[in-house]
């Protein structure tokens, strides 16, 4: 009897949810509430009675298309210009408005997605998502915010292709994802940020503003009604302009690179081979093979290379979570007054060595055990903090993935055999190119 009035009152629930949007579906998993809007904006809530701040993000799903080799950098130049200023308020009285509300507001653009978030108190977590949904929606990208914007995006660009490890890495990853979106400078190019006009980001804007690319998450002392009444108003008479589906193609196996980057006192080698995109089936093995190589200070390169033969004073391994496809890059730093064409020549096939390693399974059940272990933990660490875990619902739902896999993370990583490391990496660390 107390299970039937329980189901019942979950159903009662919803039905109230669902009489307050207008949507596709509304449900609940894992303590989230999720809706969909007629017009696509995805809401997602999750209540944390504990929480003493609401955390809210807004991703905004981003397609290869909409930043090309001709306009490159526009959309980190849009996420740095967004929140100076709308058609509703100046940038001084935005300023205000937002620190009425206790808020910390911020823009980022990545290659997938470009993101505005923000952390306030719950009391007024509803007058927060105005203001993003304002900034969003109608920022003015007043041409002298805009070049000081560019200004800011500039020095960047500069400092980051002064170091070393920028460099390399930046190299290598055109060289293995060459003719995808992610051969291109993150930040941008110089030459084409200082071509980009303010009507051309404004239509920029435009164009990336479709509601069904909208992903909108909350977490914190929130009611899901409300939050979802509140988005409606903000985001429901948002256009759909079109699709965000787009080919998500396999990355090449036999594609490679290697680099020697010297700059000063520091000198990188870094090899780079292509790997799986986060919606790939082997995604978590391949995680699971980058810490194995260089994610921590059991891997096999820090064990191999550092601690038993002095390769290096900095060595690691990085993959980052992309759509369609990514990469993984392995690197060593040396001191360049070390960086004979011999000691760079051997580091190299060091690092092939250990690659190989991954490829045959020449590592052993501790190895991986120990590699799981730091995945499962540095996942739950990841979510310390209510703004993090707004991000990651957001994130998983943005990227593809659907908000769920945040919460699966962990078993699906748990359940990858040594037989799914070696499989996978034999399939995407074929080889590498050559030096360059």
């Amino acid at each position: 009897m107390m299970r039937s009035r329980m189901v019942k009152t979950v159903l009662w629930c919803l039905l109230i949810w669902l009489s307050c949007t207008r949507h596709v579906h509304a449900y609940e998993t894992g303590g989230v509430t999720k809706a969909i809007l007629s017009n696509g904006v995805t809401i997602l809530v999750r209540r944390e009675p504990e929480a003493k701040v609401a955390a809210i993000e807004i991703f905004v799903r981003m397609r290869a298309s909409d930043e090309n080799e001709a306009n490159t950098g526009i959309g980190q130049l849009l996420a740095v210009s967004i929140f100076a200023g709308t058609e509703t308020y100046s940038a001084v009285r935005l300023a205000r408005l937002v620190n009425q509300v206790g808020g910390n507001f911020h823009a980022v653009w990545q290659w997938n997605y470009m993101e505005l978030y923000a952390v306030t108190l719950p009391d007024t977590c509803e007058e927060t998502i105005s203001l993003l949904a304002d900034a969003l929606r109608n920022s003015k990208l007043d041409p002298k915010a805009v070049d000081f914007s560019r200004s800011a995006i500039l020095k960047e660009v500069q400092r980051q292709q002064d170091d070393p490890f920028n460099s390399a890495y930046a190299s290598v990853r055109r060289l293995v994802q060459r003719g995808t979106r992610y051969d291109r400078p993150y930040l941008g190019d110089a030459d084409k940020l200082r071509a980009i006009s303010p009507r051309q980001l404004k239509e920029f804007h435009h164009r990336i503003l479709s509601s069904d690319r909208i992903v909108i998450s909350v977490v914190g002392d929130v009611d899901p009604r409300r939050v979802a009444r509140k988005v409606e108003v903000c985001f429901g008479n948002m256009s759909r302009l079109g699709s965000t589906s787009e080919e998500t193609p396999e990355p090449d196996p036999r594609a490679g690179a290697a680099i020697v980057q010297r700059a000063g006192s520091s000198t990188y080698v870094m090899l780079g081979f292509p790997a799986p995109g986060v919606e790939n089936p082997d995604y978590p093995a391949m995680c699971l093979a980058n810490v194995l190589l260089g994610g921590n200070k059991s891997s096999l390169l820090f064990r191999k290379l550092r601690e038993e033969r002095g390769l290096g004073y900095q060595v690691g391994s990085l993959y980052p979570a992309l759509r369609g496809e990514s990469h993984l890059a392995a690197y060593v730093g040396l001191d360049s007054t070390r960086a004979t064409p011999e000691a760079l020549e051997a580091v190299q096939a060091a690092i092939t060595e250990q690659v190989n390693v991954l490829r045959s399974g020449d590592f052993t059940d501790q190895d991986l055990e120990r590699a799981k272990r730091f995945l499962v933990g540095k996942h739950a660490l990841k979510h310390e903090r209510t703004r993090d875990r707004a991000f990651y619902l957001g994130w998983h739902e943005a990227i593809g993935l659907g908000y769920q896999y945040d919460f699966q993370y962990a078993d699906k990583i748990k359940a990858v055999t040594k037989g799914d490391v070696v499989h996978t990496c034999s399939r995407f660390f074929d080889s590498t190119g050559g030096s360059h």
